[in-house]
């Protein structure tokens, strides 16, 4: 393995680790129904609900946009009805 001096100060190099298991922040409906079973209806019923986080994301003067899903605020929620149906 190469490290680097610099000004005194050894470093190594950054290595690729597994990151399968890490839940991102943001993702699509699709990465919602995908991770977590939840189809598209029921998702959008919930974000009007307030019961899970979203945003729509578009530049000034599009129509279009892309709308992501916090993803922890579906977990949450979903955990939080398991804890209710399991009490």
């Amino acid at each position: 393995m190469l490290t680097y001096m610099v000004d005194n100060i050894t470093t190594a190099p950054v290595e690729a680790g597994n990151t399968g298991q890490v839940l991102p922040e943001f993702g699509r409906v699709n990465d919602v129904q995908r991770l977590f079973g939840i189809k598209r209806g029921i998702l959008y019923r919930w974000i009007g609900e307030g019961k899970v986080k979203s945003v729509c994301i578009r530049e000034a003067g599009n129509v279009q946009g892309v709308r992501l899903i916090h993803l922890a605020s579906v977990r949450d929620y979903i955990n939080k009805q398991f804890q209710q149906a399991n009490n």
